[in-house]
């Protein structure tokens, strides 16, 4: 049996550029994680529909970071809404009324409006949260290895042939 010296100093070269690489690998696909997150609570906003906010501004303020965050060997991203109503709708609230009245298909929201108001959800009851985040990061977690291996394997084999991968 005989080895081509040659061969295996290009393979050690490639191992070399894969071990500089693997932050930056690393990188990529925990931000691919986050993005997925975001799309299965966007998915679940979009089935979910008439019991969420019919604005769909809810559902397009889902957002992840852009860089991953590493401490020691353990990798996150944060997966977040930014809106005002987005944390009570994820976990519920107190019914209460709101003062104000109807304008068309439309409730102006009015402090102290002579006119009335309405109450949200069942009187001294609770709303219940819909925890769309939450459906979203478990929808990730469940199908997670099988989507990271297939990314890790792509993204090793295009580094090793010369590739840059894109995603």
């Amino acid at each position: 049996m005989s080895i081509d010296r040659r061969s295996m100093d290009a393979f050690g070269i490639q191992l070399e550029t894969l071990k500089k690489d693997i932050p930056e690998i690393m990188d990529e696909l925990i931000v691919g994680e986050g993005v997925y997150a975001v799309k299965q609570a966007r998915l679940i906003c979009k089935n979910d529909a008439p019991d969420i906010v019919n604005t769909g501004d809810y559902r397009r303020n889902f957002d992840a970071d852009t860089r991953a965050i590493c401490t020691g060997q353990t990798y996150r991203i944060s997966v977040y809404n930014n809106l005002d109503y987005a944390k009570p709708l994820e976990y519920g609230f107190r019914s209460h009324f709101v003062p104000g009245h109807w304008e068309g298909n439309v409730f102006v929201h009015i402090p102290n409006d002579p006119e009335g108001g309405m109450f949200v959800g069942p009187k001294n009851g609770y709303v219940r949260g819909h925890f769309t985040l939450r459906r979203a990061v478990k929808r990730t977690k469940d199908t997670q290895v099988a989507r990271l291996n297939r990314k890790m394997n792509r993204l090793i084999r295009e580094r090793l042939e010369g590739k840059k991968a894109t995603t």
